[in-house]
């Protein structure tokens, strides 16, 4: 009778399996040791329960901590303490957030918050690209409008590393792609870059009318450029 009752109490105690599982993840808890008979399920003595955290984050998939990440690097940014929005873009980008590794690229590209490091910033300011330049247009208005003006530099300075070969052979054709992404993002100084190469050719075929428009996107906002007041001609006004 004694080992019948054993047995019956044995078949009636849930699996130790099932008894990790409710908790959520059972590698937090298997080290602990099978629960003890009679014990509640966060009374077990040695039990350890998880974090808050450790909850969240098993909750989030890789594109939510992403877009976490990089919000908090944008506000430690606002507030000036570049180490920690550095640190911030780095684990952004990790977790393959496109906007991340753009930040993050810029961020070795300058030396905010780290070490500058002109080929491992264009390495991350390249992948950042090929993600998040096709889709601009179409970008959350909210989330361009955020870091806008961060977004398009960015952007310039893919046209800039093409033009000058920082960290990649120079293309100009490219440059002036990343130029015009840019530009029409509102960056003046790449609205400057772009009209001159429209103006000269360099990687667009030569077209003055464009090159005209482009410059004068870029004296509404106050670049001053010597031998441009041909702009201003009726005959290089878009038709």
């Amino acid at each position: 009778m004694a080992t019948q009752g054993r047995e019956t109490a044995r078949t009636n105690r849930p699996p130790v399996d099932s008894y990790y599982s409710t908790l959520g993840d059972d590698n937090l808890f298997r080290n602990a040791g099978p629960m003890p008979e009679g014990a509640s399920e966060f009374g077990r003595p040695g039990a350890r329960l998880p974090t808050t955290q450790q909850l969240q984050a098993k909750q989030k998939t890789p594109q939510e901590l992403g877009d976490e990440y990089f919000q908090k690097a944008v506000n430690f940014h606002e507030q000036g303490d570049l180490v920690s929005a550095t640190g911030y873009f780095k684990r952004a980008a990790d977790k393959h957030n496109p906007l991340g590794m753009l930040f993050y690229g810029l961020s070795l590209r300058h030396g905010w918050g780290c070490q500058p490091n002109e080929n491992l910033a264009f390495v991350f300011l390249q992948k950042a690209g090929e993600q998040v330049v096709p889709h601009v247009k179409d970008m959350d208005p909210a989330v361009a409008g955020m870091a806008r003006e961060e977004l398009a530099m960015a952007i310039y300075e893919l046209g800039q590393s093409y033009r000058h070969g920082w960290g990649v052979s120079r293309n100009k054709k490219t440059a002036a792609y990343y130029f015009e992404v840019s530009a029409e993002l509102g960056d003046a100084d790449s609205q400057a870059d772009l009209a001159a190469c429209y103006e000269k050719g360099d990687g667009v075929k030569r077209d003055m009318k464009k090159a005209a428009h482009y410059y004068r996107l870029a004296h509404k906002q106050g670049i001053e450029m010597f031998g441009t007041s041909w702009i201003f001609k009726k005959k290089y006004e878009s038709d």
